[in-house]
């Protein structure tokens, strides 16, 4: 079982730093998005691009996490008996592990960030379709009033009235 448990060690290893990659992507995804949310012209297809490229790197990353968990069911028993076989193999994992603790912490904050930028870029979208209706109803209401107030070869300057 030796054999086999440090192959699947190392196989979990691969898979945490597989993990920790896609953690950095969609880091860099959620930057991106953070970019476009401050920028003067807001591009939602740009934005949902990086939407759909995160939900991707998601699905990687719990196809992962359901490999590691498998696998570690495998051979956690194994390590917690001879731990100082495994020692190199451990300190490697908790490592990668702790560095994923850290993206996951940083990649929620800009998540939280990039929430709140998005429900202000939304509110004021609305608020520009708001005043957008209020013009054409005002604009519409003037014309309405002003049609019919002048007559074919009547001036603007005098009024009828003599």
């Amino acid at each position: 079982m030796a054999e086999n448990t440090t192959t699947y060690i190392n196989i979990l290893i691969d898979t945490l730093r597989k993990k920790e990659e896609i953690l950095k992507n969609l880091l860099a995804k959620t930057e991106g998005q953070a970019e476009l949310l401050e920028a003067d012209e807001f591009e939602p297809d740009v934005f949902d691009a990086l939407m759909d490229d995160k939900d991707a790197l998601l699905g990687d990353l719990k196809t992962l996490d359901d490999g590691f968990l498998d696998l570690y069911s495998r051979v956690g028993a194994e390590l917690k008996n001879n731990t100082d076989a495994y020692t190199d193999q451990v300190k490697t994992a908790q490592e990668l592990v702790r560095r994923q603790m850290e993206l996951s912490t940083e990649l929620t904050s800009a998540e939280e960030r990039n929430k709140a930028k998005l429900s202000i870029r939304l509110s004021q979208g609305r608020q520009k379709i708001k005043d957008f209706k209020v013009g054409a109803k005002t604009a519409a209401a003037y014309y309405k009033n002003m049609s019919g107030k002048h007559q074919d070869g009547d001036s603007y300057f005098f009024n009828r009235e003599k």
